[in-house]
């Protein structure tokens, strides 16, 4: 092969002294053909070694390989053109091949990005230990449900949930047994939420270490019912008594606040359910608190 490619251009000359214009371009094309394989193939052989067993890198694998037998058969089909040898079968499966190893790795490569772009949106609008939704989503999906219901009898609620004497549990019993609760927690509003949700309109969401919101399509007394059920399904099941894995009795304090009662503005909602379980806790703990409260300053 090396002999051909040396005296090509000379062959190239004389193959191409009384041809047509057509088979002097074909015969261009070809050269340019060669040259394209022979520096894809550099490269191939250069990325091939880098490239591990992991999944993601699978696609360039295949790619690679497809180059390889791109440079292969164009290879043969210069060789053929300047030997004069019949090798038709062996080009038509080389081609055959560079097409199926191109497919697969860009096949590859496409599963593969879109699987990381829909792990991606998972992770940024979900919270990786309670699988809850993250802040950032529920702030941006509560603005999309006040704006698009009217009337202050629409049925719109928040609830604002704190684990109570949360840090005391994890500084005695140490993070993992403190997770555990807060999945436990988190397992327990997501019951709650499955029963509810029929019309798609209930949202849960980790707000923080130890806090927790849910956005119910619900107006003040149907929320007030359902934050009182949650408290008291948290109080049983986050109790030693049972679930043995509890190091001490968990409990929960609630706001709530309601669209039209309460706020007409998302932000408002949030802090006014915000304002209300900070009372709640000041009052005893484990209890749901939804009358007046004075809202401290933000600044």
């Amino acid at each position: 092969m090396i002999a051909a490619f040396t005296f090509y251009p000379s062959q190239f000359l004389a193959l191409t002294s009384g041809a047509s214009r057509e088979e002097i371009l074909l015969a261009f094309i070809e050269a340019f053909n060669f040259i394209v394989a022979v520096v894809a193939l550099y490269f191939a052989v250069r990325i091939l070694p880098a490239i591990s067993r992991d999944v993601r890198k699978r696609s360039w694998l295949f790619l690679s390989l497809a180059v390889i037998m791109f440079a292969l058969a164009e290879t043969i089909g210069v060789i053929k053109e300047i030997a004069n040898v019949d090798l038709e079968l062996f080009y038509d499966i080389t081609e055959s091949v560079f097409t199926v190893l191109l497919a697969t790795g860009f096949y590859y490569l496409f599963t593969t990005e879109f699987k990381e772009m829909i792990n991606l949106r998972h992770q940024t609008t979900t919270d990786q230990l309670t699988s809850l939704y993250s802040p950032a989503f529920f702030d941006a999906y509560l603005q999309k449900r006040v704006a698009s219901v009217s009337g202050e009898d629409a049925r719109l609620s928040v609830l604002f949930l704190s684990v109570d004497d949360f840090e005391e549990y994890r500084a005695r019993h140490g993070r993992p047994e403190a997770d555990y609760v807060l999945k436990k927690v988190a397992a327990i509003i997501q019951e709650e939420t499955r029963e509810e949700g029929e019309k798609g309109d209930e949202v849960a969401c980790r707000y923080g270490a130890e806090r927790f919101t849910l956005l119910l399509g619900a107006g003040f007394g149907a929320a007030g019912n359902i934050a009182e059920r949650l408290r008291y399904s948290i109080k049983m099941e986050c109790s030693t008594f049972s679930d043995p894995r509890m190091k001490q009795n968990v409990t929960a304090s609630i706001g709530l606040a309601s669209y039209g009662r309460d706020a007409v503005i998302d932000t408002e909602l949030i802090a006014i359910a915000e304002a209300r379980m900070v009372e709640a806790v000041r009052q005893g703990k484990n209890r749901v608190f939804a009358s007046e409260v004075d809202l401290q300053p933000t600044s």
